[in-house]
């Protein structure tokens, strides 16, 4: 049976794990700032913000009561919604960080978080999310999005899309960019902010992905 006297600390961290999330990747999916979640499991925030509380609740699939627990909620509990069974979580998103060649961003190796798959990648063999970093897509693609990307669609003209470079070391780049066509050994992109076409050889970026959607932080 589990300990009633259970801190909001512990309980968080538990049904953050149990959804699949870590700190990171729960706090930028609630829209709160990147070390939100880790503030108050460390304890460096003690009593976190109602909206706060409700913004985490939402994410996670429970009421706010249910998260904070009734000692921490002043006593108010609401009624617990009823969570039907857990979709299965197997779909990878992957982390990234600005820094990369030709300002991609460099992709993290190992998947940050497993999410339940949405319907255009429901039976899509090695469909995967990215976090977007960066503003050069904005307003189509904004910081703490997710793309959703169909690895084995055909590149199309007028349609977004991820390129891939692969360093030596393995070290993965990607573009998030709208393709608009392509010629022997290039792509042809563009990018919104600032806006502006150019061209991509395909020596280098080897590997187009269709994206097929995203989910925003906002």
């Amino acid at each position: 049976m589990r300990d009633m006297r259970e801190t909001l600390p512990v309980r968080l961290d538990r049904m953050m794990r149990d959804a699949g999330y870590n700190p990171r990747s729960l706090s930028l999916a609630a829209s709160l700032g990147v070390t939100a979640v880790r503030d108050i499991i460390d304890g460096r925030i003690a009593s976190p913000r109602y909206a706060t509380l409700q913004a985490l609740a939402a994410v996670l699939g429970v009421g706010v009561a249910q998260l904070a627990g009734a000692e921490d909620a002043g006593g108010e509990v609401e009624p617990a919604r009823h969570t039907p069974a857990v979709e299965q979580r197997d779909m990878p998103v992957y982390g990234a960080a600005q820094g990369g060649v030709s300002g991609a961003m460099v992709v993290s190796s190992d998947a940050i978080q497993f999410m339940a798959r949405p319907d255009p990648l429901i039976a899509v063999r090695g469909g995967y999310g990215v976090f977007v970093t960066g503003e050069s897509m904005s307003p189509a693609y904004e910081q703490g999005d997710i793309a959703l990307v169909h690895p084995s669609a055909p590149p199309r003209r007028n349609c977004d899309v991820i390129l891939t470079r692969m360093d030596a070391d393995g070290t993965r780049h990607v573009l998030i960019k709208r393709l608009i066509g392509w010629g022997p050994g290039y792509w042809r992109v563009r990018q919104y902010n600032p806006a502006k076409d150019f061209d991509l050889s395909q020596d280098e970026w080897t590997e187009v992905h269709a994206i097929v959607g995203k989910y925003n932080v906002r």
